[in-house]
């Protein structure tokens, strides 16, 4: 009997799933256990970025500085929700008004053991460009 032959294109990857990018897709789990949430809250406070009130305007601004402070790494929904922000995904949507902001989706492994689909981190990537000059000449100004 003939053992079968290996493809020499793709020997032993039949079935490999591809991004849209055209590279192979990687399905990355990001743990956010307690202490992870806990490490996000304290490096926010020691930053000076962490949520002093709750009030709506506070809130606006504060994450805006938090996401500033954090970069490419963003904020997920459970960190935000440690961090104090009561309905982050709303607060991310008052802030487009007037400033870019990417949303990823990631598998992540929440605080309560279980796996969870498509949860959202948000990337400032700064303010918006589409402005007109007139509307851009409202928007508070920028302090660090």
């Amino acid at each position: 009997m003939k053992a079968p032959t290996v493809n020499a294109n793709a020997p032993g990857e039949g079935g490999a799933v591809f991004d849209r990018a055209g590279g192979p897709a990687v399905h990355k789990i990001v743990v956010c256990g307690a202490q992870n949430i806990t490490d996000v809250c304290n490096e926010l406070t020691i930053a000076g970025v962490a949520l002093q009130s709750a009030d709506g305007k506070t809130q606006l601004d504060t994450l805006r500085r938090a996401l500033q402070y954090r970069g490419a790494r963003g904020l997920n929904t459970y960190e935000g929700t440690a961090a104090g922000y009561l309905r982050l995904a709303t607060r991310v949507k008052e802030l487009r008004k007037s400033w870019d902001i990417y949303t990823l989706s990631e598998d992540v492994v929440g605080p309560d053991g279980l796996l969870h689909k498509r949860v959202a981190r948000y990337v400032l990537r700064g303010r918006r460009q589409d402005l007109h000059a007139p509307a851009r000449s409202l928007l508070p100004e920028v302090r660090p």
